[in-house]
């Protein structure tokens, strides 16, 4: 993943209520850190959770997977 989707990914979770979480290649990270989300070292294909702590973000889990659909707004 790139430093562009990253920042997109980080903007979205600003407005969370708690932590919200990206899990792959066996690390987790604080989806709100666009650092954090780099060292996933994620590429095409990689298989990623988003956790979320509170219901109260089940619309910012939404947003994310909506934008991951949409090919991080890059197609």
């Amino acid at each position: 993943m790139h430093a562009r989707p990253a920042s997109k990914i980080a903007q979205i979770v600003e407005s969370a209520y708690s932590d919200v979480w990206l899990c792959a290649n066996s690390t987790k990270v604080d989806a709100a850190s666009i650092i954090d989300i780099l060292t996933l070292c994620a590429v095409k294909g990689t298989k990623i959770v988003i956790e979320i702590e509170n219901q109260k973000d089940e619309m910012i889990l939404d947003q994310i997977f909506d934008f991951f659909e949409a090919g991080f707004g890059e197609i």
